[in-house]
């Protein structure tokens, strides 16, 4: 059984991604089902979105501030 999670590729911006599971794992490496790019792991993906979004919270904090 293969489960489609919604995260954008990088490589062609497809949000199909497929792995092995019926449940996510933090060690399950994610791939594109549209071109089949590697995105690494469930756990540094998760790493880079929160990074991404500690990134926006920061300059919106610093705005209210002047």
């Amino acid at each position: 059984m293969t489960v489609q999670v919604e995260l954008p590729c990088p490589k062609c911006k497809s949000t199909k991604m497929k792995f092995e599971r019926a449940e996510i794992r933090e060690t399950d490496i994610i791939t594109c089902a549209a071109c089949g790019h590697n995105l690494g792991t469930m756990a540094s993906i998760r790493e880079k979105m929160n990074k991404a979004y500690q990134k926006l919270k920061q300059p919106s904090a610093a705005r209210k501030l002047q």
